[in-house]
């Protein structure tokens, strides 16, 4: 096929730096930041039963963001970061995309390497639950979940929804035009939190909704981000991020989806996960990547720290060298568990100095 309409691609660190990672205690997505509303963008879906979500970028740490529109028509949410990031205006595009027009889509999943991909739009007006969507094929899993979609000026021109699996590789994202409206509908509340009601479509605002969530156009129950509650764990997870906290990090912070949750200390990352069908809970720190040449010195040193180490281990997956921690639920509680914790945070952020600088290891990319 002949595309007349092609352009070149921006350079894509200058876009990378709108787009942040988005993480509650049940799923994990993507989102753009836009500096004219101080607003995160992403899809309601990955931000559902939750008061306020972990957002974080390239540029910024990971820090905590309020919920303040749902829109489950759409699938929009609106996030509302503590202090507004120091970012020129991101445009939105004012012009339609065409068949053939080239994008630019971006995601991220915390922990992971910011994905990009090129495609070109295959249609305009794909129909789904009555909305039309674009249809691309700058396809990126599940990872592109609330990503922007970009032209080559550099505009935003959709947001990502899902993809299609009649299709593998292609995925659809809603129009720029349609998430500009609901900016739009959300501003006229003034900064107030608000909802899309699902069945007569109507923006509501805090204020006008009664007690019981109806909409008072329709009388369709509705539920404003003010009604839902911050997540509380149970269970074991409640006890994982008692050990989180009693080892000074914020738990909430730490959280990256069901039974998940990261660490940083110093410069490693520490990966915690809670296996219920194994009943297992471990630690998982990616320390660094092999050499393209690893010395043999540097594997004769893991299988003597292993040697040395009591209740840590050592082991490669792929190019990552891991030091680990097991330990079971049943033995799991804040007096038992928290030295051994902080034993893993420490020694990873010792170790991977050490084999970054002694043995020529590569630092990760977090």
């Amino acid at each position: 096929m002949n595309y007349l309409r092609q352009r070149p691609i921006p350079p894509t660190p200058m876009l990378s730096a709108y787009v942040f990672q988005v993480a509650t205690p049940f799923s994990t997505g993507t989102g753009v930041y836009l500096p004219d509303y101080n607003l995160v963008v992403t899809n309601e879906h990955v931000v559902r039963d939750n008061a306020t979500v972990v957002i974080g970028s390239e540029a910024e740490g990971e820090q905590l963001a309020k919920v303040i529109y749902l829109d489950a028509y759409y699938d929009l949410a609106f996030l509302r970061p503590p202090t507004p990031f120091a970012l020129p205006a991101l445009p939105l595009a004012e012009t339609p995309l065409a068949v053939g027009d080239r994008i630019l889509t971006m995601g991220q999943h915390f922990g992971h390497p910011l994905r990009t991909s090129e495609g070109v739009v295959l249609e305009t007006d794909r129909q789904r639950h009555g909305i039309a969507f674009i249809l691309h094929d700058a396809w990126q899993e599940a990872a592109h979940s609330g990503g922007p979609v970009f032209t080559p000026e550099g505009e935003l021109a959709g947001i990502n929804m899902y993809d299609l699996q009649e299709g593998r590789g292609r995925a659809l994202s809603l129009p720029v035009a349609t998430v500009r409206a609901s900016l739009e509908g959300f501003a006229q509340g003034d900064g107030l939190e608000a909802a899309r009601c699902f069945h007569c479509r109507e923006v509501i605002f805090a204020v006008a909704v009664n007690p019981k969530g109806h909409c008072p156009h329709c009388g369709a129950e509705i539920t404003l981000p003010n009604m839902v509650e911050d997540y509380a764990p149970t269970g074991v997870a409640a006890t994982v991020e008692d050990i989180i906290t009693t080892a000074g990090h914020d738990a909430r912070l730490a959280r990256r989806g069901p039974n998940l949750w990261s660490i940083r200390q110093g410069s490693a990352i520490i990966q915690l996960a809670y296996h219920e069908d194994s009943g297992l809970v471990t630690g998982d720190a990616h320390l660094c990547a092999l050499p393209d040449f690893p010395d043999p010195d540097l594997f004769a040193f893991l299988l003597r720290e292993n040697y040395e180490l009591s209740q840590l281990s050592f082991s490669t997956y792929g190019n990552d060298v891991i030091l680990s921690l097991l330990i079971y639920d049943r033995y799991l509680t804040v007096e038992t568990a928290l030295p051994r914790f902080q034993h893993l945070f420490q020694k990873a952020d010792g170790y991977d100095n050490v084999l970054v600088e002694r043995y020529n290891a590569k630092w990760l990319v977090h």
